[in-house]
């Protein structure tokens, strides 16, 4: 039995981050569409993001965003994935980013992504101690300094 599950998961995932299978001219115009969309984020051209993505990601009945999972390599639902947490990030949706980044960010990836969410809505104790947990002393003492200036300007 555990010969055959090795022999699919070679099939599926190939060796050496290459797969056996052949790349199709789906797997093609997937990558091209997700890489049009990553490009359109870097724009600001996120409606034209959001088009371009519609034929991979969706909404489930209670609200959450997905991924489609049929259908994608495994290389263009990472792109796919990251092209959606930078659209999600650069359009202000936080919450929605939030829930996807639990769906879908695993290890450092989603501390970071967390600890940039915390900063960015003024939540400045959970914030640096999100830096601090990761390592990143830098960004930590930065929430800090940030939290004090606008304490002192009067502005929080």
């Amino acid at each position: 039995m555990r010969k055959i599950a090795l022999l699919c998961c070679l099939l599926l995932s190939g060796c050496a981050g290459r797969s056996v299978l052949p790349v199709t001219s789906a797997d093609i115009l997937d990558r091209s569409l997700i890489l049009g969309a990553q490009e359109a984020v870097q724009r600001g051209q996120y409606k034209e993001a959001e088009h371009l993505l519609a034929k991979y990601v969706y909404r489930t009945e209670p609200g959450d965003l997905k991924i489609q999972f049929w259908g994608l390599n495994s290389k263009s639902r990472k792109l796919a994935i990251d092209t959606v947490v930078s659209l999600l990030w650069e359009t202000g949706r936080d919450q929605t980013l939030a829930q996807f980044a639990k769906d879908y960010l695993s290890g450092d990836e989603y501390q970071v992504t967390m600890c940039r969410l915390a900063e960015r809505q003024a939540h400045y104790p959970d914030a640096y101690a999100c830096w601090n947990k990761l390592g990143h002393q830098d960004r930590a003492e930065r929430t800090v300094r940030t939290e004090a200036a606008l304490r002192i300007l009067g502005t929080e």
